[in-house]
């Protein structure tokens, strides 16, 4: 296998957000249509880091995404995707002879869930090693995000995510961890051995509530599933999103709270990456009452549009959170 990075020298410029994960295209059949019946694929660009990126680009906030791709159609599409939105990219590595990650995405409607089908073995982020990775570059960053996927994705991929934020932590850099639990990758008592592992090394705890329940045995109303998790791992900052709950937050031993934005979904899929991203964009700012607002804006405006990606301007999602939006704009 060859291998080559991003053009460019790669530390040269300092980003607000660094994240680190796989991306893979995503293949829909039509608003409607089954899986198994459909006669085409409508297809996008996801992952749940490059999601973060993109949507932390798109309202101005600078962001490097670093991942493994192949140089292939497949991967320069997923870096084009990107580079569009202002994703920095000269932490990527180009591999030769292995392949892309796909997934089918089947959108419901009630009483219909989603159901998503996973074709990601033997990839390029799958063979990615902490050795690989020049990490004064990936750690140019004033916050390091990762996330629970990641960590589950491969052999190694565990090792990877705490070697990262480690590297963040030992740089002076603000680590922020999403569980984003997924049933299909790891068993809920290996997640929540993992988040343990890793809290030490964390700032910035997200967490949804059913996450909270299926990894740690929680229960009751979101502003206690904010502050268990805060006690028992030792993290000050805990955000805890409930869907139609909205979001909350342990911070500094203070609790906030934003409602959820009444929402038609389109689409559910990256939601939770855009509610992410408004998260991050808020503490960047030093706001957890605006990091809680601004995620909840995001999260919704996701849902309104076909795809993983949130791609709305920050006038876009200020105006939302502030609840002046008007329903038709002339």
């Amino acid at each position: 296998m060859s291998e080559q990075w991003s053009e460019g020298p790669a530390s040269s410029r300092r980003v607000e957000v660094s994240t680190l994960g796989e991306a893979m295209l995503r293949l829909s059949p039509p608003s409607g249509e089954r899986l198994r019946d459909c006669g085409q694929l409508r297809v996008h660009v996801g992952g749940a880091e490059a999601n973060v990126a993109v949507a932390l680009a798109s309202v101005g906030v600078s962001a490097r995404w670093t991942s493994a791709l192949p140089d292939t159609v497949l991967g320069r599409r997923v870096a084009d995707s990107l580079a569009s939105a202002g994703v920095v990219l000269d932490t990527v590595r180009w591999t030769a002879g292995e392949r892309l990650g796909l997934y089918f995405a089947e959108i419901g409607s009630p009483p219909r869930p989603t159901s998503v089908l996973y074709d990601r073995a033997g990839t390029a982020f799958g063979s990615l090693q902490a050795d690989h990775l020049d990490w004064a570059a990936v750690c140019e960053a004033r916050i390091i995000h990762l996330t629970g996927i990641t960590a589950a994705l491969a052999p190694g991929s565990d090792a990877l995510v705490l070697r990262t934020a480690r590297e963040g932590r030992r740089r002076g850099a603000l680590v922020v961890y999403d569980v984003n639990y997924r049933a299909a990758l790891s068993s809920p008592e290996k997640a929540a051995s993992f988040t343990a592992e890793v809290a030490s090394d964390i700032d910035v705890l997200i967490c949804r509530a059913e996450d909270a329940r299926d990894l740690f045995g929680l229960a009751g109303d979101p502003p206690a599933l904010a502050d268990d998790p805060a006690k028992r791992l030792g993290v000050g900052r805990v955000v805890v999103t409930a869907g139609a709950g909205g979001a909350v937050a342990r911070w500094d031993g203070e609790s906030f709270a934003a409602p959820a934005l009444p929402t038609v979904a389109v689409d559910r899929i990256g939601a939770g990456d855009a509610f992410a991203a408004g998260v991050l964009w808020g503490v960047i700012d030093g706001s957890p009452e605006d990091a809680l607002r601004r995620g909840t804006a995001m999260a919704s405006l996701a849902m309104s549009v076909q795809g993983d990606q949130c791609r709305f301007s920050a006038e876009e999602v200020l105006e939302l959170a502030r609840g002046a939006g008007r329903e038709v704009r002339r």
